[in-house]
């Protein structure tokens, strides 16, 4: 039996995980997606008061980041999301799942998405 190992591998696996959302306040403003941080944890509080910083904030995504954020339902896989995200953008967004892995895993590592599983019968 031959054990793959290295980055394809990983990437091609990586096709099947579906993503889901863990932050829940975002809202459309123009047909960008405005991820909305409210900073009410204690030791938030005190920099706030420290450096007067507002009570809430929000992270404006670009055209292509606004239409995966909008993908990422629970239900559709990392190619599913590619594929939609292809057809809306065409080559400008080439090499699409390159780019897309490189965001989700971003996303992730931020606590903003999770992902989950999915099955390989595509």
């Amino acid at each position: 039996m031959i054990k793959f190992s290295g980055r394809k591998q990983e990437e091609e696996n990586f096709l099947y995980y579906i993503p889901v959302k863990k932050h829940k306040t975002w809202e459309v403003r123009k047909g960008k997606v405005f991820l909305i941080f409210k900073h009410d944890k204690m030791i938030e509080k005190a920099l706030r008061w420290l450096v007067k910083k507002p009570y809430v904030s929000d992270i404006e995504l670009d055209n292509l980041g606004s239409k995966v954020w909008q993908l990422i339902d629970g239900e559709k896989s990392v190619y599913d999301i590619g594929q939609e995200v292809l057809y809306c953008f065409g080559d400008k967004c080439e090499p699409v799942y390159d780019r897309l892995v490189m965001y989700l895993r971003y996303l992730n590592k931020r606590g903003w998405i999770t992902f989950h599983i999915g099955s390989k019968k595509k």
